[in-house]
């Protein structure tokens, strides 16, 4: 079996990447991006290593029947075809030491894989298979040797599930379904025909919690305790990420809207900020630092590109259709509808083969009532033990999640807007080429309006205004 062997590895290489980031940060300029790239390839080269020599050592079983031990990662998923679950901190029996590394494990449905919990620890024995994605290897139907479950568990796992229950004795199916999703992206309870739904209008990302989520909690967070002192706002603010990450769980989404919303509230607070670029970029390699196969996840991939969309691009579009004057509400949902639509496109023709305009009236329908649905689940949940309240409060919720549940179905009969395309053609990528031109036309704009030559000075000049997102300031 072939080796991976690293482009960068050891002491040495991690001291003089240290050294580079050192000098990249001390100064902006298009030299010391460079310098800050190199050394970011050799932080991914000494991280990626032992990734991808885990992943050789665990396909070395594929075929066989082994005896596996891991920790389940992420909450497991009910479905028809079974009980859903993905197992890491890998070990193999005989072998001594764990493995990084996922697998997929798909579960026969009993009453033992159902009472599974996000942390438990599980034996299984059965035939292991290829890898595929960002997986290290699969099982399916395996036997269940032991479950451990450590005293008292995952605690945020089990408020999840006991605060799930709560609503699910307010709300019916499949209205609590959605809400549930909503709330804490908990997406078990969708049908699969809903959940194709979903894909086909292209809204799967409003039942996966991330950003949109984050946005809108952090929001009442400061509005309510804001109004003590700022501090009390960052702290709160930050208290409920953090409580709302491990509840859901730290997902490749999760991680970054968390990173993200953290680390905004922080500069924020002592009066910095990051650029948009600067800020994707960092978020990124931190990202990537936490799993390199985050790389490779689509989530993360089409959370990066909603996020490039919503803050570079949809500024860009808006100031060159209004200049400097606010648009109106309509409009800037319009706009950043757009926005994220061009650059995520690209993603889901490559990985699924088609695309839905659907998705920019789906928005404008469903995202400005999305706080208030999320915000009647969770009261329902809150309240549940005073019925005089609980009552109208989840009608009302059954009501608006109704309303979406209709509006979603009667948006997926609308097949003439639903294109397919051939699926994994790298030349769909080709469309960002005018996305990327359109970015950097402004700062070459105006160097070019100044009659100035494109010089190596002035392409520095270019690279610092692009990297510092600031196309008022004069070069």
């Amino acid at each position: 079996m072939l080796s991976f062997q690293p482009f960068f590895s050891g002491i040495t290489y991690l001291v003089l990447a240290v050294l580079l980031l050192i000098i990249s940060i001390s100064r902006t300029n298009y030299i010391t991006i460079i310098l800050a790239f190199i050394a970011g390839m050799i932080f991914a080269s000494c991280r990626v290593v032992p990734e991808v020599t885990d992943a050789q050592h665990i396909a070395m079983w594929s075929g066989q029947t082994a005896i596996v031990t891991g920790k389940i990662s992420t909450e497991p998923a009910v479905n028809p075809s079974g009980v859903v679950i993905n197992l890491a901190n890998l070990q193999f029996e005989p072998a001594a030491e764990p493995f990084r590394g996922t697998l997929y494990v798909q579960l026969p449905k009993n009453s033992d894989s159902e009472a599974l919990l996000r942390s438990d620890l599980i034996t299984l024995k059965g035939k292991l298979g290829d890898a595929f994605g960002t997986y290290t290897g699969t099982m399916f139907r395996p036997e269940i040797i032991a479950v451990e479950r450590s005293s008292p568990g995952d605690l945020a796992a089990q408020f999840k599930n006991f605060f799930a229950s709560k609503v699910r004795e307010h709300i019916s199916s499949p209205a609590v379904d959605l809400g549930l999703g909503y709330l804490v992206g908990d997406k078990t309870g969708l049908s699969e025909d809903f959940s194709d739904t979903l894909r086909a209008v292209g809204m799967t990302h409003v039942v996966v919690a991330s950003g949109a989520h984050l946005g809108i909690l952090v929001g009442l967070i400061g509005k309510l305790f804001g109004k003590i002192s700022k501090f009390a706002g960052l702290l709160f603010s930050l208290l409920a990420i953090f409580a709302f990450a491990l509840v859901v769980g730290f997902t490749a989404s999760m991680t970054r809207a968390a990173l993200v919303a953290s680390l905004s509230l922080l500069f924020g607070y002592v009066g910095r900020k990051f650029t948009p670029l600067r800020l994707i970029l960092f978020v990124a390699a931190l990202t990537l630092l936490i799993s390199p196969n985050n790389l490779f996840n689509l989530g993360w991939q089409l959370s990066f590109a909603s996020f490039f969309g919503i803050l570079i691009l949809a500024p860009r579009l808006t100031k060159f259709l209004y200049g400097g004057k606010n648009p109106p509400w309509l409009a800037s949902m319009l706009i950043t509808s757009l926005a994220t639509n061009l650059v995520c496109t690209p993603l889901l023709i490559f990985n699924f083969g088609s695309f839905s305009l659907l998705s920019f009236v789906a928005n404008l329908i469903i995202l400005p009532t999305l706080p208030y649905a999320m915000l009647l689940v969770f009261l329902t949940g809150a309240v549940s033990f005073i019925p005089f309240l609980v009552v109208p409060i989840s009608a009302f919720a059954t009501l608006l999640l109704d309303f979406h549940i209709n509006f979603i179905n009667f948006l997926g009969t609308k097949t003439a807007l639903i294109f397919e395309l051939p699926a994994s053609d790298p030349r769909i990528f080709l469309f960002y080429l005018p996305i990327i031109f359109c970015l950097i036309v402004g700062p070459i704009h105006k160097l070019l309006q100044r009659a100035r030559p494109l010089t190596p000075e002035t392409f520095a000049e270019i690279t610092e205004i692009c990297y510092n997102d600031n196309y008022d300031s004069p070069p």
